[in-house]
């Protein structure tokens, strides 16, 4: 998170048909708050591997046992959805 790179319009593509579009009833403002705060929580994380090891349960997941992805792809994907 501390290295901001764009998103290749291959990658992008891979991160929509992956996790989907927008989550139902969540807003362009809301993914960015959501992703402001993210970036807030683990800003005290300084290299890409600590980052990568990190693995979340995806907020948007109503499932009893939400999915579990690393936190660079919940963010990427993030990122893409805004793009």
């Amino acid at each position: 998170m501390t290295q901001q790179e764009k998103l290749s319009p291959a990658k992008r593509k891979r991160l929509l048909k992956a996790y989907g579009s927008f989550p139902a009833g969540y807003t362009t403002e809301d993914i960015t708050r959501f992703l402001d705060l993210l970036y807030g929580m683990y800003s005290h994380v300084y290299t890409l591997s600590e980052l990568r090891q990190i693995v979340v349960c995806d907020p948007f997941d109503r499932a009893d046992t939400p999915r579990q992805l690393k936190l660079t792809e919940l963010t990427e994907w993030l990122e893409a959805l805004l793009a």
